[in-house]
């Protein structure tokens, strides 16, 4: 078998909720453990990919100080999962990195309606971004990385990304991937009673011994990642076979207060295990609601799980 040679890393910058660990007017056992161990504290979520470039997906209100805190002086490009002001937040903080230091608008990458929403709250600073619309199941290139963008069950034109290193010429200019624009987008899986575990039993397609027609043979590296979601729709569940790393909205413990639009834990377990990834990371992670979980209580659940499943934390980092 060749050796995988890993040219890209991604980085954690937020792993929480909107309301982040600890809240200032919350007390709870989460809270208070988050105050004493920095792995269990959490800022809004997001992640960095670095390669010969720094792509970002989603900038947390919190993104300056993420950046510093991982020594991040450059973004070269950012992709936008959805509109919601903990995934967009820190945009205005990117306008003098422009500005000052790159004097060149910053391409962003991200849906219809994520569009609107910036251009409706950030008007002020538009010159400096270069804004470009990415469709549903539409992958794009960014140095050395494919990035599909397949949709979530969270909001209107909300996307998860399947991040694909291993496709072509690192040093090429932005473009769609000849490999993905050939998938058939929007394929639909046998109907079921709606339910969480029914629509992801259904619409898997493919036995997991089997190689994926949607992942050619030369692709070494495969990741999803899905802050934002609800039960995905069977189109997206098709794209995420033989993942190499699932990291999966696992907002509520105990009790999910919008089954619609995100995952409790226990579903992000089920996912996983029917999915079956090489690996899962939670992330997303309120730790407060609906039942307050520490960081050490959910790590001795997981050990429980069949599946290799870890609780992502911010500043984590892996190689892909």
């Amino acid at each position: 078998m060749t050796a995988r040679r890993h040219t890209h890393t991604l980085t954690f910058l937020g792993t929480g909720a909107s309301c982040g660990v600890p809240s200032f007017y919350c007390g709870c056992k989460a809270c208070e453990e988050a105050q004493v161990d920095p792995r269990a504290a959490r800022d809004c979520s997001g992640i960095l990919i670095a390669g010969k470039q720094n792509t970002l997906i989603d900038a947390a209100p919190e993104l300056r100080r993420q950046l510093v805190r991982e020594g991040i002086s450059r973004i070269d490009q950012a992709l936008f999962t959805h509109g919601h002001f903990d995934h967009l937040g820190g945009i205005p903080q990117l306008e003098f990195y422009v500005r000052v230091k790159t004097k060149s608008p910053l391409p962003i990458y991200t849906g219809e309606q994520t569009i609107a929403t910036i251009k409706q709250q950030y008007s002020f600073m538009l010159d400096t971004l270069d804004i470009h619309l990415i469709r549903a199941f539409e992958t794009i290139c960014l140095d050395g990385v494919s990035y599909t963008a397949l949709p979530a069950a969270h909001c209107k034109d909300s996307y998860g990304f399947l991040i694909e290193v291993g496709q072509g010429d690192e040093t090429a200019a932005p473009s769609p991937c000849p490999s993905q624009s050939s998938r058939t987008a929007g394929q639909k899986g046998q109907k079921g009673d709606g339910s969480f575990l029914s629509c992801i039993k259904e619409n898997i397609i493919q036995d997991k011994n089997e190689p994926s027609p949607f992942c050619p043979s030369f692709c070494p590296s495969r990741t999803a990642y899905f802050p934002d979601t609800g039960p995905l729709p069977p189109e997206t569940l098709e794209y995420l076979q033989d993942l190499d790393n699932l990291i999966i909205d696992s907002t509520f413990s105990g009790k999910n207060w919008m089954p619609a639009t995100h995952h409790s834990i226990d579903e992000a377990i089920a996912l996983a295990e029917l999915l079956k990834p090489r690996r899962t990371l939670l992330t997303h992670l309120a730790m407060h609601f609906d039942e307050p979980i520490t960081l050490k209580e959910l790590e001795h659940k997981l050990l429980s799980c069949e599946s290799v499943i870890q609780v992502a934390y911010d500043g984590l980092s892996f190689e892909l």
